[in-house]
């Protein structure tokens, strides 16, 4: 028997990977991006499985009548409420495998801002050979205290990564319950907001965006943070209130930023955030690196295979976590 794959909206690094490593019983049909909605739903129609870009059409999905399953090759899901893809009524999967990628930009931008690197760069180029260098407003990481703000399996791998590599204390902010043993694992203490922002040197935003998250950290919260301390963000832009973080970099109330996400993408390259010397922006790209590319495809047929054996597939987002015809048919 063989099975249709749909690819929908493809993000390009992705094809070749994925028609090289199909197995012998899929048929891989990729329609590019600019495809009309009316294509899209005449080749969904008799699909068996969806991977999906962002931003595809509700009516797409909906005339996917024979489709077991939607994989979305992102870790977000595009323009789509919960709720309709609950009513879909089969398993939907965002992607759970960048995390490694996203921790390690994390790092890297703490590392940056604490280094001052773009401004030392910028200094070279003109001539300036340690002149006006001012030690004291460089930094190290082993000792600092780094504050995550959501433990989940990107803010889990940051926190392994200053603590055991860079000897940094941990502690952590999280509405959600977190087993002891994974705290215990990267010796990471929970604490309530207000203490996170007050006692951290280093403060990890990695939060998804939701009701609770949207605007979590706003002027009261900013003001709560030491003067030397830096805020990194690689989650999602609203969970950060934009402007009253610029009006803290700009009276120098924290030393400094690391944005890879902000409340509108694309960043204007009219943002005061591009201007302030203070901060460095990265075009949320934070989750990209050929291994997530690789790790992506495989998760794509490992989790089909998974449905078509009535399993769970990783990084299923709806109520349905099986497909309604292979549970029934079991």
């Amino acid at each position: 028997m063989s099975y249709k794959v749909l690819f929908l909206n493809p993000l390009k690094d992705y094809i070749e990977g994925l028609e090289r490593s199909t197995p012998a019983e899929f048929q891989l049909t990729v329609l590019p991006a600019g495809t009309s909605a009316q294509r899209m739903c005449q080749e969904a129609a008799d699909a068996d499985f969806i991977i999906s870009g962002i931003e595809i059409p509700e009516a797409v999905f909906r005339a996917a009548g024979q489709a077991k399953f939607i994989q979305y090759m992102s870790s977000g899901y595009g323009q789509l409420s919960e709720e309709v893809l609950n009513d879909l009524g089969i398993p939907v999967a965002q992607m759970k495998t960048h995390s490694i990628s996203v921790a390690e930009h994390a790092v890297t931008l703490i590392l940056t801002l604490l280094r001052r690197l773009p401004a030392s760069t910028v200094a070279l180029g003109e001539g300036k050979w340690r002149q006006d260098l001012q030690e004291a407003s460089y930094s190290e990481l082993y000792g600092k205290t780094v504050g995550i703000v959501g433990l989940g399996n990107i803010g889990r791998w940051v926190g392994k990564v200053v603590h055991h590599g860079f000897g940094a204390n941990v502690i952590f902010y999280d509405n959600a319950e977190i087993p002891l043993t994974v705290s215990e694992l990267i010796s990471a203490k929970q604490v309530s907001l207000d203490e996170l922002m007050r006692e951290s040197d280093i403060v990890c935003v990695n939060l998804p965006l939701n009701a609770d998250s949207k605007q979590l950290i706003g002027r009261d919260e900013l003001s709560k943070m030491k003067q030397r301390s830096v805020l990194v963000n690689v989650g999602r832009g609203e969970v950060i209130d934009e402007q009253a973080l610029i009006e803290v970099l700009r009276e120098g109330r924290i030393a400094g930023a690391g944005l890879d996400v902000f409340e509108s993408e694309p960043l204007s390259l009219n943002s005061e955030l591009l201007k302030l010397e203070s901060v460095v922006c990265t075009p949320h790209m934070a989750g990209v690196g050929w291994e997530n590319v690789q790790r992506r495809i495989d998760t794509v047929w490992e989790n089909i295979h998974a449905v078509l054996r009535g399993e769970i597939p990783r990084g299923v987002i709806t109520q349905t976590k099986r497909a309604p015809s292979l549970e029934s048919a079991s």
